[in-house]
């Protein structure tokens, strides 16, 4: 603080204000001055004793607690320490500043006691402002809420870690304007259903357990500017009394159970019913979300009113009927989403009012049943567009003006229109100079890119034409594209030449042929190629791992599977340090296994399959690694000798993999684009088209490997598909791969094992693919466990064995034992849905548990796929929403 010198009046220092008559100081404002270091007790704060005014808030105190002494600033009327990291338990004391009218401790790591709490709301009778958000209240009772005084007018308790019942008598306060309790999922109540009438301008208790209707008693409440229920377990119908609320400017239901009918209301709750029209008596509602419910109806021809809205959000809902061209008219309207609802028809013209711009900057009309043919020419009258997704209306097309008028969009930034029948590349978008994300995915495209068309596009970083029927690309549109998705197309000829700043560039199950040009090898920046499933020939060029400049160097995935490449694999792949999956899988190399890829440290899909590898891989050097493989195929090929026993125990990755259990599945690759991998079980392959991050296999089948089977590979305790399957391997079946405990498949026909089945295959819990038919096996099939559950074809070619389910018995000295079974007595359904159970909470990747019985039944579609929506990620939203609820 420049103006603090000891040499002058400490009444004219910047943040101080002192009495006028008596010049003591009873004013600190210190707030966002930088202040940092410990709060200690024995600081000179504490002898103010004439201090009312103490805001210290935007600072940083280093963990500090608050000190004792705090309880000596009796004359205190308005504390603020908000987010100055303090820390530790919150004094008794501070109950004992009576004459405290506001005070603010939120965004700190405090805890409060529940009898302090209780000390707290008893003495501070004046209060009127109480801001404890982001602190710990998970020890109070929030029945000691109904102790707070009469006098509030603000509670702000969000994120607090509230439990239980809240008291609904808080909402009956007189003078309480303002109470925030959102973000308390633990947090239960419910909303007053008579005599609610008070001066509450905010309620916001989303993202609470807070249930039962929305009262009609909510229409009382004249002077509500900001009513936020969402994501709730609010139900029953939207009463029309919230059309009382002609104040309110914020108005969020959305992810709760409400029935009616939409023209009672609109939100993003889970209720259902038909949308309704009070809600168009909201005049200067600014905000509206009903999103994400069961609301059904139609939206109205026409309306008047709602002229300052600014965001509409009404996506997954029942909505049918057409889009009526009035939503595109408002005046204010910036954002407007309707996607996943029953939507049908064509949209109606969109009305441009006289002398009025429409502000429209985002449109979201897709997942549903539109049709007809929407004309460039409609779309420019949109002239803020910057955001338009139109995706998953299979009958909706788009084309161009053919008067020649002006039909690009001059602030469009995303343009996505998968999953659609357009028919024809939208080259009226070329002379859009903002656009950076294009996607035409999935549609009826045919013919050609002609240079042309791929003229303009000066900022297009992805350009997604994937699922089409184009034959060629005479050239790329856009200069500087960073992401090049034309999988699954009719593209034939050479390889195009792509941009030079590219780093996703996806050309997969085409028609090209040729030889990969080295001219790729000049991509800097290249992070994922994907040239898999086509006819490219020739050799891998030897520049992989070296491009223009070798730092610069970042490639991930390399796929290059189903080709007819010939040759060698090229050491110069060793260079590229960052590369996480190699796919060479399917095509002529012919070669040794190529030890030194165990120098990527990063590497963790290998796949070889089907190719003309050959020799032994017994000779391994241990200064290769492979530490972080968890993915290796080498099925299909010509290795002979030994299994490599040094190369399994370097598998450090496949032994304790841990499980995400804090969010949702997670796969190998990026945002945009998941890498796949075909995995074979019972003699079929299974397109996998993600890889989870636990997922783990070895596939050494159909090869010439001879010997045992290595002991060292029942350490690899994630390990989820075994195959060995299709060599000539003898001796016994080791014990130890009972240890395997998240072993999904098992693999080992067609070898020559011999021997009993060891008893310890039975710990394998969640073992749902067993194979180990032609073999030598002898002796009874173990009965514990699940081992039950596996047919005939499990076990057949095997003439020494019997028991269960083989047709031929055991000799009485050959019945098998049972040992005390870890699964208990369960009947058969409750046996297999504890199986299915500990598959899915375990988060194992396949699910072959329930995947195989699937299999067996001839249906193994969600096995085969598993794909899975992915909607984008809208943050527009959440920064709308925060930026304009408390205004």
């Amino acid at each position: 603080m420049d103006s603090w010198d000891d040499g002058t009046d400490c009444c004219k220092w910047e943040g101080v204000v002192c009495d006028n008559k008596k010049g003591n100081v009873i004013g600190l404002d210190l707030s966002c001055t930088g202040l940092s270091g410990s709060l200690l007790s024995n600081s000179s704060l504490f002898s103010l004793q004439n201090l009312r005014w103490l805001n210290l808030a935007g600072n940083y105190f280093r963990n500090s607690e608050i000190p004792s002494e705090f309880g000596k600033l009796r004359s205190l009327t308005y504390l603020n320490l908000s987010d100055t990291g303090l820390t530790g338990l919150v004094p008794p004391e501070i109950s004992l500043l009576s004459e405290l009218v506001s005070l603010d401790l939120g965004l700190n790591f405090l805890l409060v006691r529940n009898h302090d709490f209780n000390m707290l709301v008893h003495n501070l009778t004046k209060l009127e402002n109480m801001i404890l958000d982001g602190m710990n209240l998970s020890l109070v009772e929030p029945y000691y809420f109904l102790n707070l005084t009469v006098s509030l007018k603000h509670l702000s308790l969000s994120h607090c870690y509230l439990q239980g019942n809240f008291p609904i008598q808080v909402f009956h306060l007189p003078y309480l304007q303002n109470i925030f309790l959102g973000s308390n999922p633990n947090l239960i109540g419910y909303l007053p259903e008579t005599n609610w009438s008070s001066p509450l301008r905010l309620l916001d208790v989303s993202e609470t357990s807070f249930s039962k209707g929305l009262p009609d008693s909510i229409g009382n409440l004249k002077h509500l500017k900001t009513l936020d229920l969402s994501h709730c377990v609010f139900m029953g119908s939207i009463p029309s009394a919230l059309g009382n609320l002609t104040k309110i400017t914020f108005l969020d239901i959305s992810g709760n159970m409400f029935q009616g009918n939409f023209m009672d209301f609109f939100s993003s709750n889970n209720f259902s019913g038909v949308f309704p029209p009070s809600a168009f008596n909201l005049t200067i509602l600014t905000f509206m979300d009903f999103s994400s419910n069961f609301l059904q109806g139609t939206l109205p021809n026409n309306i008047s009113g709602l002229s300052y809205l600014r965001q509409l959000y009404l996506s997954a809902n029942l909505l049918s009927g057409r889009v009526p061209g009035w939503l595109f008219s408002l005046p204010s309207l910036e954002d407007l989403d309707l996607h996943s609802n029953k939507l049908n028809g064509p949209i109606d013209p969109i009305q441009e009012p006289n002398l009025v711009l429409l502000n429209l900057t985002s449109l979201d009309l897709s997942f549903n049943n539109l049709s007809g043919n929407i004309k460039s020419c409609m779309l420019v009258k949109l002239r803020n567009l910057s955001w338009l997704d139109l995706s998953h209306n299979s009958l909706l097309s788009l084309t161009s003006c053919i008067n020649g008028a002006n039909s690009s969009l001059p602030m469009i930034i995303e343009f996505h229109f998968s999953s659609c029948n357009m028919q024809r590349f939208p080259s009226f978008l070329n002379a859009s100079k903002y656009l950076q994300f294009l996607d035409l995915s999935n549609n009826q495209i045919h013919g050609s890119i002609t240079k042309w068309e791929a003229e303009g596009w000066e900022n297009l970083a992805t350009l997604n034409l994937s699922m089409n029927f184009l034959t060629s690309v005479e050239q790329i549109p856009g200069k500087d594209l960073l992401v090049l998705d034309l999988r699954s197309n009719s593209l034939r000829g050479p390889l195009p030449t792509p941009p030079q700043n590219l780093s996703y560039f996806l050309i997969s199950n085409n028609e090209l042929v040729g030889e990969i040009p080295s001219k790729i090898c000049n991509l800097s920046y290249l992070y994922v190629l994907d040239l898999s499933k086509n006819k490219l020939g020739g050799t891998i060029p030897d520049c992989f791992g070296t491009f223009s400049d070798q730092l610069l160097v970042v490639l991930r995935t390399l796929n290059l599977n189903g080709n007819q490449l010939e040759g060698a694999v090229p050491q110069s792949l060793k260079n590229c340090y960052t590369l996480e999956v190699l796919d060479l899988g399917n095509n002529n190399i012919n070669d040794t296994f190529p030890y030194w890829l165990g120098t990527l440290t990063c590497l963790e899909v290998l796949v070889l399959r089907s190719n003309r590898f050959h020799g032994d891989i017994q000779n391994f050097n241990g200064t290769f690694s492979f530490s972080s493989l968890q993915v290796i195929d080498v099925s299909r090929n010509e290795f002979t000798g030994h299994l490599p026993l040094e190369l399994f125990e370097n598998f450090k990755a496949m032994r304790d993999i841990q499980e995400n259990k804090t969010g949702g599945p997670e796969y190998i690759g990026g945002d945009y684009y998941q890498d796949s991998v075909t995995v074979t079980m019972k003699g079929s392959d299974f397109n996998l088209e993600r890889i989870l991050t636990i997922f783990t296999i070895i596939d050494f089948s159909s090869n010439q490997f001879k010997g045992p089977i290595p002991k060292a590979i029942g350490e690899l305790n994630s390990l989820i598909v075994l195959n060995f399957s299709h060599n000539s391997l003898t001796g016994n079946i080791p014990p130890s791969l009972g240890k395997l405990a998240a072993l999904e498949s098992l693999d080992l026909s067609s070898n020559k094992l011999q021997g009993r089945i060891p008893m310890q295959l039975t710990n394998l819990t969640f073992l749902g693919a067993l194979n180990l038919s032609h073999n030598n096996l002898e002796g009874p099939i173990p009965l514990a466990n699940h081992f039950d559950t596996f047919s005939n074809d499990s076990f057949a070619g095997n003439s020494g064995l019997c028991g269960f389910p083989l047709s031929k018995t055991c000799g009485n000295d050959q019945e098998p034992k049972s040992p005390p079974s870890t699964v208990g007595d369960e009947s058969e359904i409750a046996l297999i849905w504890k199986i299915a159970a500990m598959g899915y909470g375990s988060g194992v990747v396949l699910g072959l548990s329930v995947g195989y019985i699937v299999f067996t039944t001839g249906r193994p579609r969600w096995l085969v796929k598993m794909m899975k929506r992915n909607p984008e990620k809208r943050m527009r939203r959440r920064i709308h929403r925060n930026g304009r609820r408390k205004n």
